[in-house]
This record gives structure tokens, C-alpha cells and sequence, in this order.
């Protein structure tokens, strides 16, 4: 089979994966439309507005945060710098894979005199410390949450799940912060590998814990960014934490989902999984793909004030 014929193919099957997800979420808000419909929505346009301009405020965090590992690899970046350059790169998460949102930060940092090495370990440091601290803060926030495992038992082994993984993730989280040394030698490895040069990242064991807290404190006011959206759209009766948590473990899930732009699928159908328990399947799944226009807005802010940044 010729390149072009797999890769036909493979977008075939992600086009089909995330048509039958939202047709699986749209029938769920179809069939039970009355229950959608009494349900007890309340709109709060000034709980929305602040909802977006929290997210706004995340993707800030975020880049402050990556703006560190640049430091770390001696470069000298401002914050607004850094935001254009982390959030627009950020947008190449939309086309299907990763690498274009690598590539996207590579072209946009070399216009501020990082080299592509150094560009290219700014977004793997991003991966390693940003993911495992975003899943950390989504199961500390559920298992801060008394009860709402138990809520979970219907579906066989989630709660399980959820412990054996937060151990895992626990122990990774570990690594990354107590031995940042390991992590240069295996890039360096991989540049010589494929024949670049080698970067030298000063980081230490208070810098990497800095960069890993930077990014468990965003992943937690993206958490209450849904939260704020939740309070201005519906009368839900849940835990704090708990909705924190499970958007947040939703989100990396549908970020680690390489076949679907943007999670898109995944992500509103690991919502409506997790939200089920405290508003009906219909409800949760109305939400979902209410949240997933928010962000679109909220996105849309964070590209307007990228693009503006000289």
C-alpha cells in the first residue's frame, strides 16, 4: 500500500471516530430532548464573560511557564513574546497529529533567535512536564472530592483506573522533577541521533519543581475556567473539585488522542462519561458540546490577542 493510499485511509478512520462519537452525543440530547429541554439551564452572560477571560488568563500561565524553560536554555524571551509564540503554535493542535504544532513553534521562536534545537526541547520539556502535572491535578482534584469514585462504580474498573493511574503518574511526576538532567541527556541523545546539535538546559532540581508547579497551577485555573462556565450555564449539583477534576483529565485525554484536531470527540465524550453520574447522560452530553463552543470563544480571544502582539 502506497504512503498516500494509508494516509487516505487514516483519515478516513479519524473523520469516522469522531463523526460516530458526536453522533453518539447528539443522540443521547435527541432521544432525551425533553429532559434536555427542563432541565434547569441558567444563563449567566457575565459568569460566561469571566469564564472566557479565565481561560485567556490560563493560556497566560501557560506560557509564562514556557518562557521559564526558555530561560533554562539561556535565552532571554518577554511574556507577550511568549504567549504569541506558545498560544499561536498552540493552534496546530487542530490539525490531526503533533507535529504541527511543533513545527508551528519552531518557524515562530527562530524569528526571536531560538534555534530549532532549542525550540524543539522547549516543546518536549513542555510535554513532559505538562502532562503528566495536568492528569496529577485532575485526580488529586477527584480524589478530593468525597464520594465521587463511588459515583464511577457503574462503569467497570474507572475507579480502579483512575487510582492505578494517578499512582503512575504520581511516580512520573516524581522523575520529572527530581532527575530534570535525565530528561537533556535523552533529547541530546535524540538530537545526535538525527544529527543536530546538542543544547544545554540549566536546570535544576528548584527550576524543574518551579516549571512542574507553573503547570499543575494552570491545569487548576483552566479546572475552575470550566467551573466559572458551569455556574453560568447550569444549576448542577457536583463538587467543586470534582468538576475541576474530571474537565481536566477530559482535556488530556483528548490532547493524548493523536487521530482527533484538538480532542475534539474525545474530550466532550470523556465529559459526558464523567458527568453523567450528577446530571443524566443527555445533560452531560448537551454540556460537552456547549463547552466545546466555549473554548472556541475563548480560543478565539487568546488568537485575536496573539495576532495583535508585534
Amino acid at each position: 500500500m502506497s504512503p498516500t493510499a494509508r494516509k487516505i485511509i487514516w483519515r478516513i478512520i479519524q473523520a469516522a471516530t469522531i463523526i460516530l462519537i458526536f453522533y453518539y452525543l447528539g443522540r443521547q440530547v435527541v432521544v432525551n430532548w425533553t429532559m434536555v429541554t427542563t432541565y434547569d439551564w441558567r444563563i449567566n452572560y457575565l459568569l460566561l464573560a469571566i469564564s472566557v477571560l479565565c481561560v485567556v488568563g490560563t493560556f497566560f500561565v501557560f506560557s509564562s511557564v514556557w518562557r521559564f524553560i526558555i530561560l533554562a536554555l539561556g535565552r532571554q524571551i518577554g511574556h507577550r513574546k511568549a504567549f504569541k509564540i506558545s498560544y499561536i503554535a498552540n493552534l496546530g493542535r487542530y490539525i490531526p497529529g503533533r507535529i504541527w504544532q511543533m513545527f508551528g513553534m519552531i518557524y515562530l521562536a527562530k524569528k526571536e533567535g531560538i534555534t530549532e534545537e532549542e525550540a524543539l526541547t522547549s516543546f518536549g520539556m513542555n510535554q513532559l512536564f505538562g502532562i503528566p502535572s495536568g492528569l496529577l491535578a485532575g485526580i488529586v482534584c477527584l480524589m478530593l472530592s468525597p464520594g465521587v469514585l463511588q459515583r464511577y462504580s457503574i462503569v467497570p474498573f474507572l475507579s480502579l483506573g483512575i487510582v492505578v493511574v494517578g499512582a503512575v503518574i504520581l511516580a512520573v511526576s516524581l522523575g520529572v522533577v527530581f532527575f530534570p538532567q535525565r530528561a537533556e541527556g535523552m533529547l541530546n541523545r535524540i538530537f545526535v541521533l538525527f544529527k543536530r546539535h546538542p543544547v544545554r538546559l540549566q536546570m535544576n532540581k528548584s527550576l524543574a519543581a518551579s516549571i512542574y508547579g507553573g503547570y499543575f497551577l494552570g491545569w487548576m485555573l483552566y479546572g475552575v475556567s470550566f467551573w466559572i462556565f458551569l455556574k453560568g450555564t447550569v444549576a448542577l449539583e457536583a463538587p467543586f473539585f470534582a468538576l475541576i477534576g474530571l474537565f481536566v483529565i477530559a482535556y488530556q485525554i483528548g490532547y493524548l488522542a493523536l487521530f482527533a484536531p484538538g480532542g475534539v470527540g474525545p474530550r466532550e465524550a470523556v465529559i459526558t462519561l464523567m458527568l453523567a453520574p450528577f446530571c443524566g447522560p443527555a445533560v452531560a452530553a448537551a454540556i460537552a458540546i456547549a463547552s466545546r463552543l466555549w473554548l472556541i470563544a475563548a480560543e478565539s480571544l487568546a488568537a485575536l490577542i496573539a495576532f495583535r502582539i508585534k
